[in-house]
């Protein structure tokens, strides 16, 4: 089973998430904020990220660059409700693809599937 790490400060999306996640069949890790997906992910091993690029403290752009020194084979997928503040084109700067919420499932896991595929490709 694929396990996913979602940080988002926001508990209803997360929730959202884990619980569609979970009913897809992946096993779902939540987290608040960019420090505490750190130190999940430099804790534990997971198949990919779903990172909110606006939280408080560290933001996304911010983790990814932590998280691609410590686990840099991770695929992460960058969540925002703000087109506007650059950071879709930031995130791609960094090889990070950024969905724009409110998020629809079944395009998030269309996603997460084929960044999983090409990760397992030698």
């Amino acid at each position: 089973m694929l396990k996913v790490l979602i940080a988002d400060d926001d508990a209803d999306l997360r929730d959202f998430l884990r619980d569609e996640l979970v009913s897809a069949g992946y096993t779902v890790i939540t987290v608040g904020n960019g420090a505490d997906a750190i130190v999940k992910v430099a804790e534990q091993e997971f198949d990919i990220v779903l990172l909110d690029m606006l939280m408080p403290g560290l933001d996304g752009i911010q983790v990814i660059k932590v998280l691609h020194k410590i686990a840099p084979q991770l695929p992460i997928i960058g969540l925002t409700g703000y087109v506007g503040r650059g950071y879709m084109a930031q995130a791609m700067d960094l090889n990070v693809i950024t969905l724009t919420k409110p998020i629809i499932v079944s395009n998030l896991i269309e996603e997460m599937e084929g960044l999983l595929k090409n990760k397992k490709k030698p």
